[in-house]
This record gives C-alpha cells, structure tokens and sequence, in this order.
C-alpha cells in the first residue's frame, strides 16, 4: 500500500527506539482504516528477528506471534485506545463542574489530543491545549463578582489572578495553610504546563502528567469555591456579584427578597387533646428498611 516518505520515517524512527536495539530491515503500510471517524494506519514491520505491527492515533506496536492478522490487532487496538480514553474522564459531576465550564471544555479538547499524540509535537499541543485551559481558567478569575468592592485588581498577569483567587476563597489566619496550597498549586501547573508546550523532547509521560495536574487544579478550585459558598457566600439575584450582606447587594443595591416566616396553626385544647389521643406512629409503604450498615 503506497505511504508518504515523512509517515514512514517517521513509523521506522517509532519503531526503532522501542525495539530494544533490533532496527527494522523492511515496512510497508498494511491498511488504512477509518473507524468512527478516526483514522487509523496499520504498518507490518520485519526486523531481524521477528515481524510487528505498528497502527496509529495513538502510535503502538505489538508483536506478530500474538496478533496474526491486521484486523485483529486493530481490534485490540482500539480497545485499548477507548479504555485510555475512560482514563481521563473528568473527576466531578457536572453540577459542581458548571463554576468552571470553559476551562473544563479545553481540558476534555486537550484528553480528546492526547488519544491520537505520537511524536514530540503531539505532546506539545497537548500540553498548548492545556495552557489554554489555564488561560480560560484565569479569565473566569477575573469576573467583577470575584474582586470585591474596594479590593485591589490584580495587575493582569496569571500568576497574580492565582494569587488573587487563593486569597480571595480562603481568607483569614485559619485558612493560611488552604491560601497557600491554592496559590502553588496554580502556579506549579501553570509552569508545568509551560515546560512541556517548548520541550523539544516531550514524552507520553509527560503529557499524561500535565493533564492530570491541570485535572487536578481544576478539581481543587472548584472544591475551594464550593467551600466558600456554602460559609455563606451568595449570588445577587440581579447582577450575579458575590458582595451580598445582610440582604443586600453592595454593587447594585438590590435586596434579596426573604420568606414569610412560618407559623404553627393554633390548636384548641379540645382538638389537641383529640389529636394526642391517637397513636402518632408513622405509616409507610416500604416493608423493607436498610441502613448503610447493612449493605
């Protein structure tokens, strides 16, 4: 089957430097085969001492004495790609996922990347990918509702929205250790990240590291501002700002609308004590009952 000369120097400088030292002598592309929009290229390979297949998106070999026929390798193939793939699925629900949307969207682009990555450019733009989910992940930080009222601005670079959040989320003398996890965390990944989008020599490995810490980061922030919300921090209704206090917006002057309060109904004695006559035992239609204990 007829190959391009880049695709094969390329599939021989593959196959070289995983084959312990036993070079190929003879390849030649086997097959091309599109399956559920992907592309996959099936190259048989002799060397001295044995005979290989190599298929791409990702780029793998594995030997002839185990799989015997193309269709069967690619088969294995793609298994195994669709169980790499359940690997970097994000951490959270979707729920809690929705604080950080966008950044969530370039991390899944950057797993989507990855699946398909063979050479040292590929794990690059894994790793562009991901520094353009931290890119989003600042501009999110940099919502008005985030910078309280009279609070300074940060002066635009990422590291100092990293800082900002941190401070921002975990305030006060108690939550010093929180403050300065969250700031490092965010910085280290920031700078993992960059190291690995200009590394002429990135591996695999190093992408995979990537997407898990930026995986990680994003989990963790969005854990941070779950926490922060529910010590009592609110959205206005009107303008979305988190600068609520005592019923009011400190940024547009709205007031939050508060519930009647509830009242018991007044009973007369003859009807409480016709009530505490009866039996108060609670009836249910479950004639099973389970606690956790039980499972």
């Amino acid at each position: 089957m007829e190959s391009d000369r880049s695709a094969r120097d390329g599939i021989k400088a593959y196959f070289d430097s995983q084959s312990n030292g036993d070079p190929a002598l003879h390849l030649e592309k086997a097959a091309t085969e599109n399956v559920g929009g992907m592309v996959y290229d099936i190259w048989d390979i002799s060397t001295a001492t044995a005979r290989w297949w190599v298929v791409t998106n990702p780029t793998n070999l594995y030997t002839q004495e185990d799989f015997k026929s193309r269709d069967v390798v690619l088969t294995f193939h793609i298994g195994l790609v669709t169980r790499l793939a359940a690997r970097y699925r994000r951490p959270i629900n979707d729920l809690p996922a929705m604080l950080l949307d966008e950044p969530w969207e370039r991390w899944d682009r950057a797993v989507n990347a990855m699946t398909s990555a063979a050479y040292p450019e590929d794990f690059q733009g894994v790793s562009l990918r991901l520094r353009e989910c931290l890119v989003s992940l600042v501009e999110v930080l940099q919502d008005d509702s985030l910078v309280p009222n009279g609070s300074p601005v940060p002066k635009g670079a990422a590291r100092d929205w990293l800082d900002h959040f941190s401070a921002f989320m975990a305030p006060g003398r108690s939550a010093s250790r929180l403050r300065g996890y969250l700031r490092d965390l965010g910085v280290r990944t920031w700078d993992l990240a960059q190291n690995v989008t200009h590394s002429r020599e990135a591996q695999h490995q190093d992408a995979e590291i990537a997407v898990a810490a930026v995986s990680h980061l994003l989990s963790t922030y969005t854990a941070a501002w779950m926490r922060w919300e529910r010590e009592g921090h609110r959205r206005c209704l009107e303008c979305g700002s988190y600068a609520v206090a005592e019923g009011s917006c400190d940024r547009c002057g709205a007031k939050e609308p508060y519930p009647e309060a509830w009242s018991a109904i007044p009973l007369d004695e003859d009807e409480r004590a016709a009530r505490l006559a009866e039996p108060c035992t609670p009836s249910s239609d479950i004639s099973t009952f389970m606690s956790t204990g039980d499972l």
